[in-house]
């Protein structure tokens, strides 16, 4: 055996992981177990003094100089006991208090692995996540690695499919893209993703339906409110965020191509294979969701995309709140840009062709681009052409080219690779905003697997 392998196997080995937990900063477990051990220093030391211990004239002699010398025995070791049993009571009660959170989430897995999850990741810098579609929940989770103070700004302009009809006949704002970023950010990812993607195929009216759009709908109407519905999902997911809409208004998207067609759905608009004009939302002066104004205020990085363009990153723009709130924030502010174009949409976009679309409505204020270089992958005919690294770049905004491609599916980006990327770049251009914590990607998670009849279970 190698000594990397040796090295490799100490590693992993639980009573290992359990010290190097132990030493990372920001779990609020290291300030507790030393007062506790200088607690029991002092009620030994107390004991020393009452029974008139003598363990050496050097050492006598060092403990004499911090301590009542002068003072009866009995005196000087009740002094030592009583401080010494008062920092072990508050340590043993820091102690307790401090990982209670962890316990609630470690119900669902490694009780070590929530209490990082919980104390350090909670100390990530604060990240607004905006858009909508299959890219936003791309981004979470990678970056939900790195920190739980993370925010989705979803997009509510959706209204095909599931989402549409729960929208019309129910009146609620629709919730499909919301369930994926829950999804995307949740403890135990894969078993919810089976759970929450599930569609009933019936001959009734729940026919095509997901359980998790359901399932938000079921909150929505217990709690009163749709966010209400939303916010207890992620409780039940357990997401180490939070996911709010752009606006609690119920707003249609209309798009202008550039012969003159309207558009009226973002559904429609998606479908379109002609070059759009202009975009606007149905009722222009639609409010933004007071909590994702708030968030944006407070963020050290405010992210825009990955997502379709013009039907999951404009959306969210033409809240005029939330592109306001953006344009005033002194947060570090990246663009992701697509890794590949959208039929009759951005077909032949370059970088900076992207990036104006979204100056168009928030202004100069993107501070970072970060674009994929990588485009040796062999695609079909039949998909999107990637977009092709920016040359020349002639901007004030920083562009950062990277290798952000999924190698599986090579018109999208890899979580991770994506989620680094957008670390390294926060680190290096943040200023003075909080850092990232040190990246422990490798968490226990509890295992799910399909029994006999098909019925998942906790293996």
């Amino acid at each position: 055996m190698t000594a990397r392998t040796l090295g490799n196997a100490l590693l992993r080995h639980p009573v290992t992981r359990f010290l190097l937990l132990l030493l990372m900063p920001g779990l609020s477990l290291k300030r507790w177990l030393c007062l506790g051990i200088i607690g029991l220093a002092a009620v030994t030391s107390g004991v020393i003094f009452a029974l008139e211990l003598s363990l050496g004239p050097d050492f006598n002699s060092f403990i004499d100089t911090l301590s009542l010398r002068d003072a009866a025995p009995a005196v000087r070791g009740a002094v030592f006991v009583a401080v010494g049993v008062a920092a072990v009571g508050i340590a043993v009660s820091g102690l307790a208090a401090s990982p209670a959170a962890a316990r609630l989430r470690a119900r669902r897995g490694n009780f070590l692995d929530s209490l990082y999850v919980e104390r350090v990741l909670s100390g990530g810098p604060k990240v607004v996540a905006i858009g909508g579609g299959s890219g936003l929940p791309n981004l979470l989770r990678g970056l939900k690695h790195y920190t739980t103070n993370l925010t989705a700004l979803v997009t509510v302009a959706d209204d095909g499919g599931s989402s549409g009809r729960l929208r019309s006949e129910l009146g609620m704002l629709p919730p499909g893209d919301i369930r994926n970023c829950l999804v995307a950010l949740a403890d135990s990812e894969a078993v919810m993703q089976e759970l929450m993607d599930y569609r009933f195929s019936t001959n009734g009216q729940l026919d095509g339906h997901s359980f998790g759009n359901i399932l938000i709908a079921a909150l929505a109407n217990i709690g009163g409110d749709f966010y209400k519905g939303v916010e207890a999902a992620g409780k039940l997911l357990a997401v180490r965020g939070r996911v709010i809409p752009s606006t609690f208004t119920d707003v249609t998207l209309v798009g202008s191509t550039v012969s003159g067609r309207q558009l009226i759905g973002e559904s429609n608009i998606g479908k379109s294979t002609e070059r759009l004009r202009s975009l606007a939302l149905t009722p222009s002066d639609a409010p933004g969701h007071p909590d994702a104004v708030k968030a944006i205020e407070e963020a050290d990085l405010i992210i825009l995309g990955p997502g379709s363009l013009f039907t999951s990153i404009v959306p969210n723009l033409l809240v005029r709140d939330i592109s306001s709130a953006i344009a005033r924030s002194k947060a570090l502010k990246m663009y992701i840009c697509n890794v590949a174009g959208e039929p009759g949409a951005t077909v032949g976009y370059s970088v900076a062709d992207h990036l104006n679309v979204v100056r168009y409505y928030i202004g100069e204020a993107v501070h970072v681009v970060i674009a994929n270089n990588n485009i040796a992958q062999s695609i079909d005919s039949d998909t999107p052409e990637l977009v092709s690294p920016q040359a020349g770049w002639d901007d004030d905004a920083i562009y950062l080219p990277a290798d952000v491609i999924d190698e599986e599916q090579p018109t999208r980006h890899d979580p991770d690779r994506l989620a680094s990327a957008i670390s390294e770049a926060y680190q290096k251009h943040r200023g003075k905003r909080r850092s990232v914590p040190r990246l422990r990607r490798y968490l226990q998670q509890p295992q799910f697997h399909a029994n006999g009849s098909g019925r998942l279970k906790v293996g």
